[in-house]
């Protein structure tokens, strides 16, 4: 495929060399899939978590609080770089993860330079000032992540906009070129909900067109961005959702541009009926707790008290099921 082509042009430049079949199949093999076929359960629980906040401490209080997985984000340059610290950081990284019984099946697509407080246009791979960095950043993270056994993919698009234009065609191409890099490493390339409406989202994937791009459903983004009802979305969507980020929000009050995130089971999100809805259709997981506090007590706190409500809400399910 000729994008494909180029985008491994581009990791050439780069000085990574192109993850080869074999590579692939030894990067996998001793990796289970993220995502179980089983109707049993209970699911893999785990949380989001960026590179620079692993600690062993952080990771055994996770452990010990029931979860059995991470999402791993802010993976940079001093993971990415072609030499013996970045390696030997990233080895050190996996290696505490799996001494802990900690899988990682997917990897959350960071960005430098993404502004929260202006996410229009700085945010995702959308903005067309950044985008063409933005595709190479994300060719060595996925590759990076392959190397790792890990086969899915999330991120922010960005805000996608309601209408088809020609930036927007363009941004179509460009992701399909991604996505079919991602296809080449054995991942599911997933957008994560929020700051776009459902609609515009499952157009999106509509246009890209590729069985291997899903949605990251974030229930909570939904309300923060004031891009209408989750549940709505849930339905919208339907089995195009790979993956889940377990959080909790509040809508904008009045007046206000942005809703406000809260602890999991204490927003509007009905979190617990749409997880009901999500495994009667299918879902397996895993489940991701996302908590957007600094790394510290709070948070850890939340992250726990978060999945013993998850293992609550499964086991009601899973009784409700019988």
């Amino acid at each position: 495929m000729k994008m494909c082509s180029e985008i491994y042009k581009l990791l050439v430049i780069f000085h990574i060399a192109p993850l080869g079949a074999s590579d692939h199949n030894s990067a996998t093999s001793s990796t289970k899939s993220p995502i179980s076929t089983s109707k049993g359960l209970p699911l893999n629980i785990g949380t989001l978590l960026r590179c620079g906040d692993v600690t062993e401490r952080r990771i055994a209080f996770f452990g010990e609080a029931g979860l059995d997985c991470i999402q791993i984000a802010g993976v940079y340059e001093n993971w990415l770089a072609p030499s013996a610290n970045a390696r030997a950081a990233t080895d050190a990284l996996f290696g505490l993860l799996e001494e802990h019984g900690m899988s990682v099946p997917s990897l959350f697509l960071s960005y430098a330079g993404q502004d929260w407080d202006h996410p229009e246009s700085t945010v995702g791979l959308f903005p067309q000032a950044t985008r063409s960095e933005r595709m190479v950043a994300t060719c060595r993270q996925m590759e990076w992540a392959a190397r790792r056994g890990v086969r899915v993919i999330a991120c922010h698009a960005g805000f996608v906009p309601e209408e088809r234009n020609g930036f927007y065609d363009r941004f179509v191409a460009d992701m399909k070129s991604l996505i079919r890099f991602a296809a080449a490493l054995g991942q599911d390339f997933l957008f994560e909900t929020g700051s776009e409406t459902a609609g515009a989202l499952a157009r999106l994937l509509d246009d890209i067109d590729e069985p291997n791009a899903g949605i990251n459903f974030d229930p909570a983004n939904i309300l923060i961005y004031g891009m209408g009802d989750p549940a709505e979305a849930l339905a919208a969507f339907g089995d195009r959702i790979r993956g889940v980020h377990c959080k909790d929000a509040n809508p904008p009050a009045p007046g206000t541009a942005r809703g406000r995130e809260t602890p999991l089971g204490k927003g509007s999100t009905d979190f617990g009926a749409l997880l009901g809805r999500l495994l009667d259709s299918g879902f397996r997981g895993p489940l991701v707790i996302e908590r957007e506090l600094p790394p510290g007590p709070e948070q850890e706190r939340d992250v726990a008290e978060a999945a013993k409500f998850l293992n609550s809400l499964l086991k009601g399910h899973k009784q409700c099921s019988k």
